[in-house]
This record gives C-alpha cells, sequence and structure tokens, in this order.
C-alpha cells in the first residue's frame, strides 16, 4: 500500500475553546516531572508521531498526560480523541490515569477527559458494530460474541454433525485454521475484488478443514454470533464496503493514539489508517524489542516501517528506564543487541546498579523449582520483598506451560502460596459458563451455542436423542433451536419430559425478560433462583460444590460492580465486558488468611508477562529447544518474526519485567515428553554480558540435605580433572549427595563453575 501523504496536512483546533476548567497553568502542570524526551512526546501537536519507548520507560504516563494535553491546550474535545491498547487491564488503567489528571469540577461534564474513547482493539470493534453491523446485512445489533471456549464449542458440534474424529480433526488445530484462513483472506485483501479463493486442495485434513471453515461462517452468522476474529475482520469490511461510515468516524476520532504497536496484526493496522485517514494526528507508542506476537499475526514491519507509511512522522525515543536496576539493563541491552530487525535505542538507567543476575544451575527440574523456592525463602528473610503483601513481589516465568508443574511442587514443600496467570481463568469455569449462557440466549435468540449449553441445566430431561432431532427440524426450517421451539414447530415432535422441559426453558427466558431492564445482576439473581441452581450444584462433590457457588456469588458481584460503575448496555454491555477479557486481567488482588498477608507468588508463560513488573523475577527452563523453543526455530522466517529474534525478544521481555532481582535457572536433565534428557544452557545465557552475571551457589543448609558424598562405584575426589562433552576440560572442587542425587561442582576452564548430577554428567578423567 503506498504511503499517505500527511505533509500537506494542517492541523485544525478544536471549535470549542478549552475549558475554563483547563484554563491558567493546567498544560504547564502536565508537563511536571516529564523528562525532555517524554515532554517533547506529549507536545507534540499535528502530524504522525512514532514513540519509540523502552521497556519501564514511562510510556503510559506519557500516553495519558498526551491525551490531557490535547484537551488543555484546546486541540480537541475529549470525545474527538481515540486510544486503543491492547488489554482490559491496560485500558483500564490508562482511564484511570487519564481521569486522575482533569480538574475536579470538569468530572462527568461536556469537557470531561472521560468522554474520550480509550479501549482494546476488539472493544473498539464491538462498539462500533454494536452500532453499525446492520450495513454489513445478515447480523442484528444483539449479536453474541463467542470467546474462544464458545468457538471451540461450536467446533466440536459441527465436526459431529459432519462426521469427523475429533482425535483426527482437534477443535483447538481446526480453530487456529479457521483463524489463519481468515488472516489470508485479507492479507489479499482488494476492494475490486473479493472473490473466494479459487484454488482449493480437492481432498485431505486441509480440505476438509476448509469446508468446515465455511459451514462454521455459516453457522456464526445464522447464529448471530461474532468471534474475536469477526470484531476486527467485519470493523475493517465495515469502513471498506461504507466510506460514509468510515468518514464519520475518521471526522470524529482528530486524534488518534495507539498503544503497544509493535503488536499490531494487519487487520489492526488498516483499521488504523482508515481512523488516521484525512487528518493524519496518529500517535502510535511502542517498541519492536518487545514484538512477541508473531504467532498470532502480528507484524513487525508495522512499527519498523512506520516513518515509510507516515512520511515527516517526529520520532521521539523514550531510553530512561525508570523501572529495573542498572546490572538488570546491562544484561537485557547485551542481549537484545543481537538482533538484527529493530531501531536502535539504548535503555539508559536511573537508579541504582544493584544485584549481579544469578544464574541457577540445577540437577533436574526438581532441584530447580527446590532452589527457586529456597531463593524467594532468602529474599523474604533478608528484606528484598517487602510490604503488606511481599510474595505479590515475586514471579516465575517460564516458556511452555508444562513447565510449571514442578515449580508448583516446589513452592507447596516450601509452603509458598502462588497463583497461576492464564490457567484455568474466573470466566471458563463451567458454572459461569452456565449462567453467561443463558444471558447469552436471552440477549441473542439466535444463539444455538448458548441453547445447547443451557437445555439441560439443570436437568430437563431433554436427551441428546430428542436434541439431534430439534436441530434437524431447525435446520430444514432455518430458524434457531429455540425459535423453533418458540414457533410451536417442534410440538409434535417431542413428548413427555423433554416436550416439558422445553416449554419450561421459554417460560423461564420469559420471567428472566421481565427483569432484564433492571440489569444483568437482577437477571442473574432470579436465573439462580429459579433454576435452584445452587441446589443442582450442590449434587456434586461437597467441596467443589462449595468452590462453584462461591464462584456463582463472585459472578453476581461482578454484574453489580459493572452497575455500579455505570456500565453501558445492560446486559448486553455486561456480556461485552465478559466476552473481552484477557488471562491477566484475572490476576487475583486479594486474598484470604495467610495469604492475604503474606501474597502470592505469580507463575505465567513469558508472553503472558508481557506489560507487567515485579521486585524478584525468576525464568526457569533456560535452555535450548525451550527458549529459544525449538518450534520457533523451525519457522525461523529470518525477517524478525517468528524465530529466533522473536524467541530473544520474548527473553528481553522476561530480563525487562524485573525492578531489582533477576534469577534465570536451568537444568542439567530434565524430564521432556516422558523421557530424561540431558539439557544444553540456552544460547541466550552465552548473550549476556558476563560481568553483569553470578553464579547462584547452594546455600550450607541445602548441601547439609543432601548429606556425605556417597556413590558406589565412583571414585571421584575434589580436585580431579575430568572432561564434558559440552562444557569441556574442568576440575572438581566439590562433591554432595548419595545415590541418585550425587553431584559435582566443577570449574570448568571455558565454562566456569556448573553443578551437574553424576548420574547423567558422563564425565570422563581428564589427567
Amino acid at each position: 500500500m503506498p504511503p499517505v501523504e500527511w505533509n500537506d496536512l494542517v492541523d485544525r483546533p478544536s471549535s470549542a475553546p478549552a475549558s475554563p476548567g483547563w484554563a491558567g497553568s493546567a498544560p504547564a502542570a502536565l508537563l511536571e516531572g516529564l523528562d525532555p524526551a517524554q515532554r517533547e512526546a506529549v507536545e507534540h501537536g499535528a502530524g504522525p508521531l512514532l514513540i519509540l519507548a523502552g521497556a519501564g520507560s514511562g510510556k503510559t504516563r506519557v500516553i495519558t498526560r498526551r491525551v490531557a494535553h490535547l484537551v488543555a491546550s484546546g486541540r480537541a474535545r475529549p470525545e474527538e480523541l481515540l486510544a486503543i491498547t491492547f488489554t482490559n487491564r491496560a485500558a483500564r488503567e490508562m482511564k484511570e490515569r487519564i481521569l486522575a489528571l482533569e480538574p475536579p469540577e470538569l468530572a462527568g461534564g461536556p469537557a470531561s477527559l472521560g468522554r474520550a474513547w480509550i479501549s482494546t482493539f476488539h472493544a473498539l470493534g464491538a462498539r462500533l458494530l454494536r452500532r453499525e453491523i446492520e450495513l454489513l446485512g445478515g447480523y442484528t445489533r444483539d449479536f453474541t460474541i463467542y470467546d474462544t471456549q464458545d468457538k471451540l464449542e461450536l467446533i466440536r458440534g459441527l465436526l459431529r454433525e459432519l462426521g469427523h474424529d475429533a482425535q483426527q480433526y482437534k477443535p483447538a488445530a481446526v480453530s487456529a485454521f479457521i483463524s489463519n484462513h481468515k488472516q489470508r483472506r485479507v492479507e489479499r485483501w482488494d476492494p475490486a475484488e473479493t472473490a473466494e479463493d479459487t484454488e482449493r486442495p480437492s481432498e485431505g485434513w486441509e480440505s476438509d478443514v476448509l469446508r468446515l471453515a465455511d459451514l462454521y461462517v455459516e453457522r456464526c452468522r445464522a447464529n448471530n454470533a461474532l468471534d474475536f476474529d469477526d470484531l476486527l475482520l467485519l470493523t475493517l469490511e465495515l469502513f471498506e464496503r461504507s466510506p460514509g461510515t468510515r468518514d464519520r468516524y475518521a471526522s470524529q476520532f482528530r486524534f488518534v493514539l495507539v498503544d503497544e504497536y509493535q503488536d499490531t496484526n494487519r487487520v489492526q493496522y488498516l483499521i488504523t489508517r482508515h481512523l488516521a485517514r484525512g487528518h493524519g494526528n496518529l500517535a502510535v507508542c511502542g517498541d519492536p524489542d518487545q514484538s512477541i506476537y508473531a504467532w498470532r499475526g502480528a507484524d513487525l514491519r508495522n512499527i519498523l516501517e512506520f516513518e515509510r507509511d507516515f512520511p515527516g512522522a517526529l520520532v521521539v525515543k523514550l531510553e530512561r528506564n525508570y523501572r529495573s536496576s542498572a546490572t538488570i539493563l546491562a544484561a537485557a541491552q547485551g542481549l537484545i543487541e543481537n538482533n538484527a530487525h529493530r531501531k536502535e535505542k539504548r535503555l539508559v538507567p536511573t537508579g541504582e546498579r544493584g544485584e549481579p543476575v544469578a544464574l541457577i544451575e540445577a540437577a533436574d527440574e526438581n532441584d530447580e523449582a527446590d532452589a527457586i523456592a529456597a531463593a524467594i525463602q532468602r529474599l523474604l528473610q533478608e528484606g528484598d520483598l517487602a510490604g503488606p503483601r511481599p510474595l505479590d513481589r515475586a514471579a516465575i516465568f517460564y516458556r511452555a506451560n508444562f513447565l510449571s508443574r514442578a515449580i508448583e511442587r516446589g513452592l507447596r514443600l516450601a509452603g509458598l502460596p502462588y497463583q497461576i496467570a492464564g490457567g484455568v481463568e474466573f470466566y471458563a469455569r463451567r458454572e459461569v459458563r452456565d449462567l453467561v449462557a443463558y444471558l447469552q440466549l436471552l440477549v441473542n435468540r439466535a444463539d444455538d451455542v448458548a441453547f445447547r449449553r443451557v437445555v439441560n441445566v439443570p436437568p430437563r430431561g431433554i436427551g441428546e436423542k430428542s436434541l439431534e432431532q430439534l436441530a434437524e427440524l431447525a435446520r430444514a426450517r432455518g430458524r434457531s433451536l429455540l425459535d423453533t421451539v418458540v414457533s410451536g414447530a417442534a410440538d409434535g415432535l417431542l413428548k413427555g419430559r423433554a416436550k416439558g422441559g422445553l416449554a419450561g426453558l421459554v417460560e423461564l427466558l420469559v420471567r428472566l425478560g421481565e427483569v432484564q431492564p433492571l440489569g444483568p445482576a437482577a437477571v442473574l439473581e432470579r436465573l439462580v433462583d429459579e433454576t435452584r441452581y445452587l441446589e443442582y450444584l450442590a449434587k456434586g462433590d461437597e467441596q467443589s460444590a462449595e468452590e462453584r457457588e462461591e464462584n456463582v456469588a463472585e459472578l453476581i458481584a461482578n454484574a453489580q460492580l459493572f452497575q455500579r460503575e455505570g456500565g453501558a448496555g445492560g446486559v448486553a454491555g455486561f456480556l461485552q465486558d465478559v466476552a473481552l477479557v484477557s488471562d491477566v486481567d484475572g490476576l487475583a488482588a486479594e486474598g484470604a488468611g495467610a495469604e492475604a498477608q503474606r501474597g502470592s507468588v505469580t507463575l505465567m508463560t513469558l508472553h503472558s508477562a508481557k506489560g507487567l513488573e515485579f521486585d524478584a523475577v525468576f525464568i526457569a527452563g533456560c535452555e535450548e529447544d525451550l527458549l529459544p523453543h525449538q518450534r520457533a526455530l523451525e519457522e525461523d522466517d529470518g525477517r524478525g518474526g517468528r524465530g529466533l529474534e522473536e524467541e530473544r525478544r520474548l527473553f528481553y521481555v522476561g530480563l525487562t519485567r524485573a525492578r531489582r532481582r533477576l534469577f534465570l535457572s536451568r537444568a542439567a536433565t530434565r524430564m521432556y515428553f516422558g523421557d530424561t534428557s540431558w539439557r544444553q544452557p540456552s544460547r541466550f545465557l552465552e548473550e549476556l554480558p558476563r560481568e553483569v552475571l553470578a553464579q547462584q551457589q547452594p546455600a550450607e543448609d541445602e548441601e547439609q540435605a543432601l548429606g556425605a558424598f556417597e556413590a558406589p562405584g565412583s571414585d571421584w575426589a575434589p580436585g580431579d580433572w575430568v572432561r564434558h562433552g559440552h562444557f569441556g576440560l574442568g576440575q572438581i572442587e566439590r562433591l554432595v549427595g548419595s545415590g541418585a542425587n550425587a553431584r559435582a561442582t566443577v570449574r570448568f576452564q571455558a565454562h566456569g563453575q556448573k553443578i551437574l548430577l553424576l548420574q547423567y554428567a558422563k564425565l570422563e578423567r581428564a589427567r
């Protein structure tokens, strides 16, 4: 796509004068405490702006101050501002910080910053489509948003319908294929030619899944439902098909800001260009060194080529780091400079030098977990984790989820509470999904996925055979399952308890509709009461039922909070909020009992860690084939996308989450795919500057726990020279442990000190 010629565009100040509430020193006050680069980005007026924001450089402060400054300086009214970020948590924090900047007398008024549009890309798409989707045809404004679990449930149903084996056609793989297929069509998007792909395989797995993808799209449309991909794809289609609608929103949003621009995909890039057309007041903020989502479509070229796409753009580099110690920054900088596809910048520390980066080299995954737990306990004892909930300040990251098993065991044995981000999230729990499905069906009668979920919850005597007969009738008539029941078309088909059960479901929905104007909390309370849902839960395991009842109460509390905070859209608005929740949005903020006093160590993948920070960070599994991951290496595109450079950026993100202490751990052996294998250290460890690293020595009590050296058949002794297949020549310094736990501390000439499990080290005598 050719670059947009922004140079001839002139900034047009808002026709409305600045509010009296901002008069006098307000704009100057918004610049207080900013460093020169931050101030330049905040004060920039017309035209495109690229903010290269290094990790911990205060980018959220810059974005929020810029929004407030545009209003305070009279350049724009609040409703003319659109700020987009990538997670609900980030959008919520951004909105709270923006509102905290405005004078109290503006709150709630026509000049209030609360009138600015601040959201994620998906939430923006949902909001626009709620207004405009009927222009596309085939949908109504009360559409359901299918989250990942809804999408998988629909795919499972289609697989059954087509007679495909769910083992051969795994729903998760099919789901990913459908998303990629949609994205590929956008990459070939030509407004003058919207014909379907002309070349399609005639047989095989891909052919079957392409047919299933077509049916999936048809069924979503019939269900009046959009998945996450559709929220963006249909927004783009709306802008392409209806230029008048596009121009109306482009005129409304006179200043557009996009955070985390390095994570935008092709669709988000095109939506952003549409919104910035005509005025060119587009400010993007991001860091190519933190682009880690190529696997879900993020295109690094969007930020690397911003100046080509938007000639005349001002480029501001935020290089002062206000988060991490100088030592941690030196480690991160030394690592990332090995990447070729980046924009040059250096992180400049503003804090103390700090402790060296600790390397933990363990015998196996259990020893690694024990060493991490012991290190956390030492941090607590030494006061490095302080505050009312000190364990909240520590986090353990890993590249693959399976690594958490041993870590969880180590933390439990050490008596350290923890929480897992990205595990079974609140809105993925069975009881929560049941109640949410009722709300979905109440709002959208065409939602067959929701109907199937609730039709027998609690049991109504409707068997699978009866349900399939009903589905066949509905398909033949081109109607939804609920409409088929309500119309009476199924009266002669079903008999006995099944017929009465369906009638009871319809009557329940009618009664819920009566309280719908009161909001989602009232509907949920009536639903739980009328269905005796808690009694239904109590029929399961007693302990499990108690936890599930607590989750039901929490869902109702969330609905009440949504209403108290002025959530727009009633039940439909609440469902939209629920559907757009991300993994890290579910991180617990409070606990109970001992956990409330000590907090919880956070466990998460490196991908989930993006945007967070902790006093102490542990990165486990720093080994070849794990970090960098073998799959990413096999898919290396050689252009900085998914491959070695992205794996290095992922490690960089992990390093820069740490404020004060950073620990990197690896195991000499690990149970991997069912086999114990010898592990090679990650190549990234060799790329870190030697002067910032320190070998983590076992504590004296840990050595005492291992006991005196006793390895039958071994005649090793301290002082012996040995040769190792990977580390080369070295000398034994210490021998501890017995049997399978016997280990040697060896100082190698080329690699320094290593702790090796003798059972797997395969040492050879050298002299």
